[in-house]
């Protein structure tokens, strides 16, 4: 696996935001194949740059964190 710049992964996951409209940590990390450290990291910036939102589910009976775009 090769590395990415922190740059052209926030780029791959703002197009599978728009393709997926939401979608957990955990899932962003298996479609981009990257660790999930390094998606949370990513979100969170683009969560402080208004980039994307966040929101907790309540559809199953452990905390999930679903983001998409604003």
């Amino acid at each position: 696996m090769t590395r990415k710049s922190i740059t052209s992964l926030m780029e791959d996951i703002k197009k599978l935001l728009e393709k997926h409209k939401e979608l957990t940590i955990r899932q962003t990390a298996l479609k981009t194949k990257s660790q999930w450290r390094t998606i949370e990291k990513a979100l969170k910036t683009m969560k402080n740059l208004n980039v994307v939102k966040e929101r907790k589910s309540n559809e199953t009976e452990r905390i999930e964190r679903l983001f998409s775009l604003k």
